[in-house]
């Protein structure tokens, strides 16, 4: 049987890495291949926990690249990708974002100076921002790769791309095509979230980090609070650098509350009356199609690979820089003004007809086979 790659930073909550999940399962129900999750580096913390777990149940194999730092993955993870390759000869290595990009574009070199064939290859583009800090890296990574085939979450990820190569001088890969990340219609499973049934519960949910908002998410909580007192109660759950804001935020406040990551925290969106993403970019975002399909409505930012989500004519899109946009929307909610039943309907309508999960699994099935 053929052996297929999917190549993450780590076990951890990121859209990159469910799809890397999803394609690994549908690989082993379907016995098209043997599907395995190579991660850089590992991950300490409860979520990573339950889903390695998870992922053995469903005997997806895990394999560890280096079991130090984040940063020591770069340097160790291409001589380990290297010695792995010659041993268990996998037919391709599908890399989902920059860091695996890297290590992978480093273990290539080193296969090809001693004349090893390499697998072949293909990489998901996952951003909409690539290499926005680390040039001299997304330089040595691009450089390492032509004519593999490109996947692109959207059609903002796909013009990264293709800037980013131009950027560096180097071709574009003739072999691209958008795939858009599927998601499937979570069930309602219970949730741990202390819910008040007497206010409006607003979650957030993903990496604490700035392209996620932060500024803009612990500007408006207390600005909300002060506009319509009492009225809404705020949901966090997460994890990343603004974690201790966030932390002493939720120690100041009564309105907010502050949670660890959850897994499969889709299945506990129907928990929530809205969800609030004041994203600056994403890739393609699945929690705002997950929200969508759990039947939550998604207040959120006109950000590229977000807005990409949600129907052009959404009523709770608002831009960053106009905050007076943002809070006339949570007005609107107060005021009992927008008829969430239609909100509902309209949202999972657009994500049932762009974002199924059968849709995306077909599309890079469909790759594999004539790449192999």
């Amino acid at each position: 049987m053929k052996k297929i790659f999917q190549l993450i930073s780590s076990i951890q909550l990121g859209g990159a890495e469910i799809i890397a999940f999803h394609l690994s399962e549908y690989g082993n129900l379907s016995h098209s291949a043997e599907i395995s999750v190579v991660e850089l580096y590992r991950t300490k913390n409860s979520y990573a926990d339950h889903k390695r777990k998870e992922l053995e149940r469903k005997n997806i194999r895990i394999i560890t690249l280096h079991r130090g730092s984040k940063r020591g993955s770069l340097l160790f993870g291409p001589l380990h990708l290297f010695f792995l390759i010659l041993k268990e000869k996998p037919s391709i290595i599908h890399s989902h974002t920059d860091l695996p990009d890297f290590v992978l574009a480093i273990a290539v070199r080193i296969l090809t100076l001693f004349r090893i064939k390499t697998p072949e290859v293909v990489r998901t583009i996952h951003n909409t921002q690539l290499w926005r800090t680390h040039h001299k890296m997304g330089r040595i990574a691009e450089s390492a790769y032509g004519n593999e085939p490109v996947a692109a979450v959207s059609s903002y990820a796909m013009v990264a791309y293709e800037q980013l190569r131009k950027k560096y001088r180097l071709p574009l890969s003739p072999n691209r095509q958008i795939i858009y990340n599927g998601c499937a219609v979570p069930q309602q499973c219970p949730h741990p979230f202390k819910i008040n049934k007497e206010k409006i519960n607003i979650a957030f949910c993903g990496r604490f980090e700035d392209y996620k908002g932060m500024e803009t998410l612990i500007s408006a909580i207390p600005e909300v609070g002060r506009l319509y007192p009492g009225s809404f109660l705020f949901h966090l759950i997460g994890d990343g650098t603004y974690k201790k804001r966030l932390l002493q935020l939720s120690q100041q406040r009564s309105d907010v509350l502050l949670y660890d990551p959850v897994p499969n925290v889709s299945t506990m969106f129907y928990a929530f009356d809205f969800l609030f993403m004041p994203s600056h970019f994403e890739g393609l975002t699945l929690i705002s199609i997950e929200a969508s399909f759990a039947g939550v409505p998604v207040i959120a930012s006109f950000a590229p690979g977000l807005d990409e989500t949600l129907p052009e004519n959404w009523p709770l899109k608002f831009h960053l820089e106009r905050q007076e946009e943002l809070y006339a929307i949570f007005e609107k909610i107060k005021e009992h003004f927008y008829n969430i039943n239609k909100l509902r309907k309209m949202a999972f309508d657009f994500a049932m007809m762009k974002f199924s999960m059968n849709k995306m699994i077909e599309s890079y099935a469909q790759l594999y086979t004539k790449m192999l």
